[in-house]
């Protein structure tokens, strides 16, 4: 239950400040936010050296 929340909080902060998540034509979001948040998630743990990845973390647990 953490994770999924960790997950979309991550997701609804890129969603909001970061880059938006594109609406379809039918009006769905290409991805969920959960899915969103996963990915970048993962994508930090997977490469630690790239930039930018801590300072939108970091913004999300203050």
């Amino acid at each position: 239950m953490i994770a999924f929340a960790w997950c979309y909080n991550v997701g609804d902060y890129l969603d909001r400040y970061v880059k938006a998540i594109t609406i379809k034509k039918h009006g769905h979001r290409a991805k969920s936010v959960f899915k969103y948040g996963l990915e970048y998630i993962s994508s930090f743990l997977l490469n630690p050296e790239k930039k930018g990845f801590s300072k939108v973390l970091l913004k999300i647990v203050m």
